[in-house]
C-alpha cells in the first residue's frame, strides 16, 4: 500500500503545521456548522486530507449521499455546475445532518465561466450545500468565490513538522533506526515542505535500498544539467532542458526552488552564485503572472 495513503490524516488532531485551520475547524465540528472554505497552497501540504478530515468529523457517519468529491480540473465546464453541481446542491441532505458537503479538488483548473456559475449555485442553495475548495494557485480563483469563503493559505510545513511526521511513519513501518538524524533532516530540507512527496521518496528509498542522499542527488541531476549548459553559454539546449521539465508537469516555481538548490551545491564563486540567484528569484516571483514557456526563455536567457 502507498504511504501516502496509508498515512494520510483522518482526524483534524491528526494534520500538522495548519493550525490556524485546525483550530476553526474544530469549532466548526462542534457547532456543526461551517462557512464555503478555500484551501490554497502549494501542492503536497495537506489540503486534500484536511478538507476530508474535517468532511468524516462534520457528517460523522453520515457521508453517503450527504458527500460528493469533485475534481474540478477534470470536470472542469460549464456543464458540470449547471447539472452536476445544480443537481447535488438544490437537494437537501439525507438523516441527521445539517447539510451536504461538495469538495471540489484543484479548482484553479475550472474555467472562469463554471466558476461564475459556481457563484450562482453558492448563493442560492446556502441552506442546503457547503463547498470546500481547494487550489494550488488563488489568483485563478475569481474573486467572488474568493469573498464567498473563508480563505485559509496551506503554507510549507516547517522541517520540525515534518520529521514528526516521517519518523512516526518509519516507527510503524520498523524502519526507525535506518536512517541517522543528519540523512534525514538534509532530505527534509530538500523536500521544501511538500510532505507528500516526502512521504512518497522516502517508501521508494526504504523499498529500493537507496541512501537518502541518492534520492536528493538523483532529483537534482536535471537541474545541475541546465546549469552546466548555461556554463557553456549552450541556449538553446538549457532552455530546452527547461522546456522539458514544464511538458512533464513541473511548475516554475518547483523549478526555481530546485535550481537554488542546485546552485548552493555548484562550485561556482559567490558573484557568479548571487548573479544566478538573482534571476531565479525573480523567476519565481514572476511564475505567478507569466506564461511558463515564454518565463522559461526569459530566465535562461538572464542566466546566459
Amino acid at each position: 500500500m502507498l504511504w501516502t495513503e496509508k498515512y494520510r490524516p483522518s482526524k483534524l488532531a491528526d494534520i500538522q503545521g495548519q493550525r490556524a485551520f485546525v483550530i476553526d475547524a474544530e469549532h466548526w465540528v462542534v457547532n456543526k456548522e461551517m462557512p464555503n472554505i478555500l484551501l490554497y497552497g502549494i501542492a503536497g501540504v495537506g489540503k486534500t486530507a484536511a478538507s476530508i478530515a474535517l468532511v468524516k468529523e462534520i457528517l460523522a457517519g453520515n457521508l453517503e449521499g450527504n458527500f460528493f468529491e469533485i475534481n474540478a480540473s477534470d470536470d472542469r465546464k460549464l456543464d458540470t455546475v449547471r447539472t452536476k453541481i445544480k443537481e447535488i446542491a438544490s437537494t437537501q441532505s439525507i438523516g441527521d445532518v445539517p447539510f451536504k458537503i461538495i469538495l471540489l479538488d484543484e479548482m484553479d483548473g475550472m474555467t472562469k465561466d463554471a466558476q461564475n456559475a459556481l457563484k450562482r449555485v453558492m448563493e442560492r442553495y446556502a441552506d442546503n450545500v457547503r463547498f470546500v475548495i481547494t487550489c494550488n494557485d488563488r489568483h485563478r480563483i475569481i474573486h467572488p468565490l474568493q469573498s464567498r469563503c473563508a480563505n485559509y493559505q496551506f503554507k510549507r510545513l516547517e522541517p520540525e513538522d515534518m520529521k514528526v511526521v516521517l519518523k512516526n511513519v518509519l516507527e510503524s513501518e520498523n524502519h526507525a533506526q535506518k536512517f541517522s538524524d543528519d540523512e534525514l533532516e538534509t532530505f527534509i530540507n530538500h523536500m521544501h515542505g511538500d510532505m507528500r512527496r516526502a512521504i512518497g521518496e522516502l517508501q521508494a528509498c526504504v523499498f529500493s535500498g537507496t541512501t537518502l542522499s541518492r534520492i536528493v542527488e538523483k532529483s537534482l541531476e536535471p537541474y545541475t544539467e541546465i546549469l552546466k549548459l548555461i556554463y557553456d553559454k549552450n541556449y538553446d539546449n538549457s532552455l530546452q532542458k527547461v522546456h522539458q521539465l514544464i511538458y512533464d508537469s513541473t511548475d516554475m516555481k518547483t523549478i526555481s526552488v530546485n535550481l537554488h538548490d542546485a546552485v548552493m551545491k555548484s562550485d561556482y564563486d559567490s558573484t557568479r552564485k548571487f548573479q544566478l540567484l538573482r534571476v531565479i528569484g525573480e523567476t519565481e516571483w514572476r511564475s505567478s503572472n507569466m506564461t511558463p514557456k515564454v518565463l522559461a526563455g526569459w530566465m535562461i536567457g538572464q542566466m546566459i
